[in-house]
């Protein structure tokens, strides 16, 4: 009980504090009022943007996030007086319908169990304990820092594990982020009590869309940010167009920010909305795009730097891949549990809906009109993007990962094109009530089960984790546990006893998390960093190698991944092949510190 009051009084404050950033976001740019969920995600997109600077200067330390969060709700208590057409009980009946889904989440998610033990443990929970501890996310030129993210996921999960155990981190997406998602799926009734129906329908998509939930990166932040778009656009409040330009390249720039898988989208957006604003607004936005998300490309330059100039890491060959077939239409799960004929369904049923949402507007008003071929573009933007990644799957990632990739905006465009639909619709008793009310039934059929089997796994399991045989086996939840509360955190933190404070090191273990990065330069290692053209060895005199851990990937593993059929994966595998034959030669010419038949510690007789 008291902790679930604990997560409902920060969410609270959370929520206030960005509302109010929102709030001088709107004020700074002479922005029109809006609803306070789509204003609290503005503020969450200026925090990414802010994040950015903090990192770059090195100040984002768990002092200057409090300043940040404590100057979010100075703004706001003067605007909270602005909220006014949320006082209608059809607000109330979707806040309480929220609140219920947050309690559930709380209950059964905070903390989850288990985490992925790949992507999270050794690579996602150290960006996040690297920026508190040190005041940057940047650092090891072997993490996908600057690749795969460039930081602002971490950026806001640091208001939490800055002052709460990392085991907590998930709180800031699965609980916060969902519930701003919740709250923008009602927005497009525009706060009339007569569609109620229509969204708690909006709403509920939210939850029955399967979000293929893997580890711990941008899910329902992205969501957030997508909707907020959608949100922006479709409602008359919002206008005039011209002002969209600086809120829509911030929502831009944070998109890409959060999760760099997110940057198709955004670009597609540009180009669309472009050819139907004219050239002057398609400019004027990618400015301020460039203007918001500049901290975090200046934050990782260097980087970029060296990827064009060099030196580069030395080439590997790549072998060819398993036989991929295109399974646009094949209603076999993948790993995930989701089939790439289902989410070509749903797809195909958002265009549908977009369709009929500009359709039902022809003959209104112009900004209606405007408004909904606007949201028509963006949903097809989305589509292009699922269409873009699933037929790149084969060369790139796989499948199962472009169906990943592609689930928030799926989410996101669901929810929007739907509500929208639906407020098209004259009234209640209009013979055109049945149709959004069948595309709706007809997207939730795509999911029946999803829904019920991911309560029942946060229920039972305490996660959702898209890998279900996985994340419901016992040893799995054990070692997961032993490294959330368990003695992993010790054993981890002991192995930089035996290296003098100050000097720099390569980590290639398990839980870098839990070193020391204020004791030591740490650079941690993870094979997706190790695909980057930057993954050279930094000047380092000590090496700390987990070669037999229980998340450790094994020789005959990393073999066996070299042959999938994306690309991408198959890099990796030949990448971090070649990689621990170098570790090996370091650890033979090296003196060992310490081996407990998982981990050595070595010190180097040449730096790398």
């Amino acid at each position: 009980m008291i902790r679930c009051l604990v997560a409902f009084g920060l969410i609270a404050l959370f929520s206030v504090s960005l509302f109010g950033w929102g709030t001088a976001f709107r004020r700074l740019f002479h922005l029109p009022r809006g609803s306070w969920p789509a204003t609290a995600t503005l503020g969450m997109a200026v925090l990414v943007s802010l994040g950015g600077l903090l990192n770059l200067f090195r100040l984002a330390r768990p002092t200057p996030l409090a300043i940040v969060a404590l100057l979010g709700i100075c703004f706001a208590v003067p605007a909270l007086d602005q909220i006014a057409y949320e006082r209608r009980w059809h607000y109330g009946l979707a806040l309480l319908f929220a609140v219920a889904v947050l309690g559930f989440s709380i209950v059964t998610l905070v903390p989850p169990q288990a985490y992925n033990y790949h992507d999270d443990y050794q690579k996602y929970f150290a960006h996040v304990v690297r920026m508190v501890e040190t005041g940057t996310v940047y650092g090891s030129p072997l993490s996908a820092i600057g690749s795969q993210t460039l930081g602002g996921q971490a950026f806001l999960q640091g208001f939490l594990v800055a002052y709460f155990p990392i085991a907590y981190v998930n709180g800031f997406d699965a609980v916060f982020a969902l519930f701003l998602c919740l709250m923008l799926a009602s927005e497009f009734s525009l706060g009339d009590p007569g569609r109620w129906l229509a969204t708690l329908v909006s709403m509920l998509l939210v939850l029955i869309i399967d979000p293929q939930s893997v580890n711990t990166s941008s899910l329902y932040s992205g969501v957030a940010l997508m909707l907020a778009l959608a949100v922006i656009w479709s409602d008359p409040r919002e206008r005039p167009a011209s002002s969209d330009s600086v809120a829509t390249g911030l929502l831009f720039a944070a998109l890409v920010a959060v999760k760099s898988t997110f940057a198709l989208f955004p670009l597609l957006v540009l180009v669309l909305l472009t050819v139907q604003l004219g050239v002057r607004w398609g400019i004027r936005t990618g400015l301020y795009w460039t203007l918001f998300l500049a901290p975090w490309i200046l934050l990782h330059s260097p980087r970029y730097v060296t990827a064009f100039l060099g030196p580069h890491p030395p080439p590997v060959v790549v072998g060819p891949g398993e036989p991929s077939h295109s399974p646009w239409l094949s209603f076999d799960p993948l790993s995930y549990g989701v089939s790439v004929g289902t989410c070509t369904l749903l797809m195909a049923a958002i265009g549908v809906a977009a369709w009929l949402v500009y359709w039902m507007a022809r003959k209104r008003e112009r900004g209606e009109r405007d408004s909904a071929l606007s949201i028509g573009l963006i949903a097809t933007a989305g589509i292009a993007m699922y269409l873009v990644f699933v037929f790149i799957a084969p060369w790139q990632a796989g499948y199962r990962h472009a169906l990943r990739y592609s689930a928030p905006v799926a989410i996101a465009m669901a929810t929007a094109v739907f509500g929208l639909a639906a407020r098209q619709v004259p009234s209640l008793r209009s013979r055109w009530t049945a149709v959004p009310a069948a595309l709706a039934v007809a997207i939730a059929a795509l999911f029946p089960i999803s829904i019920v089997e991911r309560a029942q796994q946060a229920i039972t399991y305490g996660s959702t984790l898209a890998f279900s045989w996985l994340a419901e086996d016992a040893d799995f939840i054990e070692y997961s546990q032993s490294v959330l509360h368990g003695g992993v955190r010790d054993r981890t933190r002991a192995l930089l006893s035996h290296v003098p404070p100050g000097e720099p090191v390569i980590a290639w273990i398990d839980t870098p998390f839990y070193l020391d990065y204020a004791r030591n330069p740490i650079y941690d290692l993870e094979s997706a960093g190790l695909t980057t053209s930057w993954a050279n060895p930094p000047s380092a005199r000590y090496l700390l190698w987990e070669y037999g851990g229980v998340a450790t990937e094994t020789e005959s593993d990393l073999r066996q991944n070299a042959k999938l059929d994306g690309a991408l994966d198959r890099l990796t595998a030949t990448r971090t092949l070649a990689f621990l034959e170098r570790v090996r030669s370091w650890a033979a010419k090296g003196q060992v510190l310490y081996d407990d038949g998982e981990r050595k510690v070595i010190r180097l007789a040449d730096s790398p």
